[in-house]
């Protein structure tokens, strides 16, 4: 028997203002695992034989011939009533929390995962992860290109600079803030517009301090850092993951090994080891393996 959940309301609220959702559970009635997108591909946020995988965001691109795919996308705003539907189960609620860059927006109500979201009008807003949900307009980005735009520069929600690739962009340092993105006033939704959901290739201009500053916009890579471009690549918890043989052969080093400071600052999170490295002067690395520390000279 088919199960439906509402948010619990005063009957005269429910009589007179509570949207009528049942047409849009109807509508989205067949989605149970697979979400089809277009007429060769479906999405689902279990990783399982995926064509194409966004570690950002769980969305799992599968090979799908469907006889009718979801076409409408819409932008919500907070408030609005929202609803969550998959095949036995309807969540109603509202719109309560904007996602900011890659982070999931959120309904006041459960979002099931592979379950669609939509507003009372039963157009597309985005689809549940289990844990909020991915805007439509970004999966429909990410099935298209298979990939995020990156500029080199990390901000937050304030538009202000926490990290950034000194490899990769120039003139700027941490804390400065991003007034304008290709003429418009500097938002995580312009942020997402025009660099997140970018070309590769393309070129992106910022206004930061008063500098104009051009970017070519390249694809942004899961736990990236600056390191990388000296072949060290690093896991969440700060692990080594690979290195080169030179490194390995000069001071011993082996995948495994911790980093526990930058240039003599010690770093405990993935967000200090960014910013830490988001620096144009020489930079030494402190690791440590089985007890012992050592520390390598980059540059």
């Amino acid at each position: 028997m088919k199960k439906l959940f509402f948010l619990i309301m005063p009957f005269y609220l429910f009589a007179f203002a509570y949207p009528d959702f049942r047409p849009c559970y109807k509508k989205y009635a067949y989605i149970k695992t697979f979400i089809p997108v277009n007429e060769y591909e479906s999405v689902t946020f279990d990783k399982k034989n995926c064509f194409r995988y966004d570690p950002f965001t769980g969305i799992c691109v599968v090979k799908h011939k469907n006889r009718k795919y979801i076409k409408t996308f819409t932008v919500p705003k907070l408030g609005w009533w929202g609803a969550s539907v998959k095949h036995d189960e309807i969540y109603v609620g509202n719109f309560a929390q904007k996602g900011i860059f890659l982070t999931p927006w959120r309904l006041s109500v459960k979002t099931p995962k592979n379950s669609v979201i939509t507003d009372m009008f039963c157009r597309t807003a985005g689809f549940g992860t289990g844990d909020g949900f991915v805007g439509a307009d970004m999966v429909k980005h990410f099935v298209k290109y298979g990939y995020w735009g990156d500029a080199g520069i990390e901000v937050n929600e304030n538009m202000n600079i926490v990290s950034f690739d000194p490899f990769y962009v120039k003139n700027i340092k941490i804390g400065e803030k991003i007034e304008f993105i290709n003429g418009h006033k500097a938002s995580p939704a312009e942020f997402n517009r025009y660099i997140l959901e970018g070309i590769c290739g393309k070129t992106v201009l910022l206004v930061v301090g008063g500098r104009k500053i051009k970017i070519k916009l390249r694809k942004k890579k899961y736990l990236f850092t600056p390191l990388e471009h000296f072949g060290i690549k690093v896991d969440k918890k700060l692990r080594i993951t690979s290195l080169p043989d030179k490194l390995e052969n000069i001071y011993y080093v082996m995948p495994g090994a911790k980093i526990t400071a930058v240039n003599g600052v010690k770093v405990e999170t993935f967000e200090q080891l960014k910013k830490a490295l988001s620096t144009y002067k020489n930079v030494t690395i402190s690791l440590e393996q089985q007890g012992i520390t050592a520390t390598i000279p980059l540059r």
